[in-house]
């Protein structure tokens, strides 16, 4: 049980996270699935109904889902001084790097229902995919309302646990699907320890649970004042005067809503005029006659329907309490309209340091303890080996820089990269590096050297190099043009021209 509580501090988050290797064949692990399970579902029921009900809760926990999908999870080795080397993509380490997906979504939908998990209940069980043949699918991350086990004896006689697929209704008559897991499937639990009691998760949502209700309770009072027939079709007021009318609707269409006649032909005109809107007859007016007085008392009255401003500034208050408390950046949700380029990659940058990375080392942290040192000790690694290699991320593909382009030509000018890397920070693909050859011709260009700049080309065999390599500039000696009446100077003694002369450049002649 002492490790079950090892927790590992992230430098720039300070949030605490736990993973707990749980292995079902032993009565203990097995009791303490039993205790922790009941009070994980009960205590994340709040948190994942405001994560259904409010659009902006679920699609900020989305996007910074998205944004880690991006990531490529690897087996790395440790270096000497514990930083994360290259990833290992050989042997046994290899091997395992490649397991690293789920079967909903590759490695992508691996990172992505970790990253919710953790930010809605902020509490995950990590368990191996089994196929229809009862070999190996993936890996995946569960939340506690998926796993249903059974009774104690039965879990000690045979394998029963059990992953809910669909939850389905009874009531409603709607299928269950579960799926049954072994004993082995089960590798261990992730989550961020309550600060209370370090067992139970401590969800940012759950903190967040009156100013949640109070955004639902806003939106939904909004939402009656703009469905409100009453206020958004008015009143159409008929005097009492006026007893008949005609309406364009066929003879057959019912109606009892009134006893009044003229009630009556008016409802039935309008509902059949929303009923059969392609009709012709639909869009004639309804032909009545009465009293000529009566007349101008028809009246359509539109409620006058206004928003409370103060009820719009307190639901925009709400939201971005809620996005503070889930450590999202609001304008990243909102948008930045008012903020310039660099002010929106600072806030990007600060979201992936505060929200995404740490989470995602977590779950690095998480899969190296439960699954790859599980495996590499199952293989027969020897300890030393297996303690120097982690599961690590690259989110180089989630990283905005910038003016990367020209940061590349300053680096390459001072020799600090090379070209292949000024290709990829460019965005260019290797396969239009250039070839050795176009690499002497443009170097050929540079150096204004025909012979270099041609180099390889079958055209410049049938070239005179010597009469290239002999021109000079200027007309030819045997040119019939008539002779220069002005050439530079030769130099004489007080010209221009006399780089010797002593006389100060002062007085010498322009």
């Amino acid at each position: 049980m002492r490790e079950r509580h090892r927790r590992e501090r992230d430098s720039n988050s300070g949030v605490q996270f736990a993973a707990a290797p749980i292995d079902l064949a032993n009565p203990d692990d097995a009791r303490y699935l039993r205790a922790i399970l009941p009070a994980s579902q009960s205590g994340s029921a709040s948190s994942w109904s405001w994560h259904d009900k409010i659009g902006e809760i679920h699609y900020a926990v989305g996007r910074g889902a998205r944004i880690g999908g991006y990531a490529k999870l690897r087996v790395h080795k440790l270096e000497r001084d514990g930083s994360i080397g290259e990833p290992v993509t050989t042997g046994l380490a290899g091997e395992i790097s490649d397991m690293l997906y789920s079967p909903y979504g590759g490695q992508r939908g691996l990172i992505e229902r970790f990253l919710t998990l953790m930010k809605v209940p902020a509490d995950a069980y990590l368990i191996q995919c089994p196929d229809s043949v009862g070999g190996f699918d993936g890996i995946d991350f569960l939340s506690a309302d998926e796993i249903k086990m059974e009774d104690p004896t039965s879990l000690r006689s045979g394998d029963e646990l059990t992953r809910i697929t669909l939850p389905g209704n009874s009531r409603m008559g709607e299928a269950r699907l579960e799926e049954r897991l072994t004993k082995a499937d089960f590798k261990g639990r992730v989550w961020r320890p309550s600060s209370r009691y370090v067992d139970l998760p401590d969800s940012p949502l759950k903190s967040l649970d009156t100013t949640c209700e109070l955004l639902h309770l806003l939106t939904m009072g909004i939402r009656s004042t703009l469905m409100s027939r009453l206020l958004s079709n008015g009143i159409f007021y008929v005097p009492s005067e006026v007893t008949e009318a005609k309406s364009t609707a066929p003879s057959g269409e019912k109606n009892e809503f009134h006893n009044n006649a003229v009630l009556n032909e008016l409802i039935k005109a309008a509902v059949y005029a929303s009923r059969s809107p392609g009709e012709a007859s639909a869009g004639l007016p309804v032909f009545m006659s009465g009293p000529g007085i009566h007349g101008e008392q028809f009246r359509h009255v539109i409620m006058e329907q206004v928003l409370a401003e103060t009820d719009m500034k307190l639901r925009a208050e709400l939201i971005d309490r809620i996005l503070m408390g889930l450590d999202i950046q609001p304008s990243q949700v909102k948008g930045a309209a008012d903020a310039n380029h660099w002010g929106s990659w600072s806030a990007t940058d600060d979201e992936l340091k505060v929200s995404i990375k740490p989470d995602l080392e977590t779950g690095c942290w998480a899969l190296t303890r439960l699954f790859l040192w599980k495996q590499m000790q199952d293989a027969g690694t020897r300890p030393g080996t297996i303690m120097k290699h982690v599961i690590w991320y690259d989110l180089d593909d989630a990283t905005s820089h910038m003016n990367i382009s020209e940061d590349s030509r300053q680096l390459v000018d001072r020799n600090l990269i090379g070209p292949a890397a000024t290709r990829r920070m460019n965005g260019i693909k290797e396969k239009d590096a250039p070839t050795p050859i176009e690499y002497i011709r443009r170097l050929g260009i540079k150096m204004a050297d025909p012979y270099l700049a041609t180099f390889g080309m079958t055209e410049a065999e049938s070239f005179d190099w010597e009469k290239i390599g002999s021109a000079t500039p200027g007309p030819s000696a045997d040119s019939p043009a008539a002779p220069a009446e002005s050439a530079p100077g030769k130099g004489n003694p007080g010209s221009p021209g006399d780089s010797k002369s002593d006389t100060p450049k002062r007085l010498r002649p322009a």
